[in-house]
């Protein structure tokens, strides 16, 4: 497996590690989580930063440049809590929904990849199925994950555990068989970036948190044409 894929594994892990109600850092390649931050949401990027073009053999994260303000508890609270509030006030007009092109997985088609990504012994399920506006596709219901042998994931990060059987560790090498039709599974998008098939919201809402804060607006207010919590997995 790349080197790429086995960052992502480790950066899918450390994220679900981190989601834990006594965690209080993350860690993994977060550089790449705040290039695809940047890259699909434009007003959650720093002001100091522009895109700019890049040459030929550069990361991605060339693109972005600038100076991170001087942490301090005061500033840091004041900036969680007005990230917070960005994000639930997101617009369907204010992401970027194809940062990478309409059609990224005709250029590297292991985006379309579907089973795990490993890191050594982390294991992460990786499914395209999940996020196919990023590939210019009608967003519907994923396909049920596969199912690990072991899941343990306490409200402390020690003692996190998730395994998957070996036999899914042979789908790397066997693309074909294990890719995402997506014009069996979907279709092309053709008016909004951001349509989603008709059941996907309710499945959404039953699996997901449509807000960040509790003081946001019911679930039952939120309607086809605001709703930008969709855009993420």
């Amino acid at each position: 497996m790349r080197g790429g894929a086995g960052a992502l594994a480790y950066l899918y892990r450390q994220l679900g590690i981190a989601s834990r109600a006594e965690a209080k850092g993350v860690s993994g390649c977060l550089t790449l989580l705040q290039c695809w931050i940047y890259d699909h949401f434009p007003t959650l990027r720093p002001s100091r930063l522009e895109p700019r073009e890049l040459e030929r053999g550069q990361a991605g994260a060339f693109r972005w440049r600038g100076t991170a303000p001087r942490s301090s508890k005061r500033r840091d609270a004041q900036m969680l809590a007005y990230y917070r509030q960005a994000i639930d006030s997101l617009t369907p007009q204010s992401v970027s929904w194809t940062p990478y092109g309409r059609s990224p997985h005709l250029t590297v088609r292991r985006t379309l990849y579907q089973g795990l990504l490993r890191f050594a012994e982390i294991a992460e399920y990786y499914d395209p199925t999940r996020c196919l506006r990023q590939l210019g596709y009608v967003q519907g219901v994923p396909y049920p994950p596969e199912r690990p042998l072991v899941v343990r994931r306490p409200a402390s990060t020690l003692g996190y555990s998730l395994s998957y059987h070996s036999v899914y560790d042979s789908y790397w090498n066997n693309l074909g068989a294990h890719s995402v039709h997506l014009d069996v599974f979907s279709t092309p998008i053709r008016r909004r970036p951001w349509e989603f098939a008709e059941n996907y919201m309710s499945w959404y809402i039953r699996h997901s948190h449509p807000h960040i804060l509790s003081d946001s607006r019911p679930v039952d207010d939120i309607s086809d044409a605001d709703t930008v919590s969709t855009i993420i997995f």
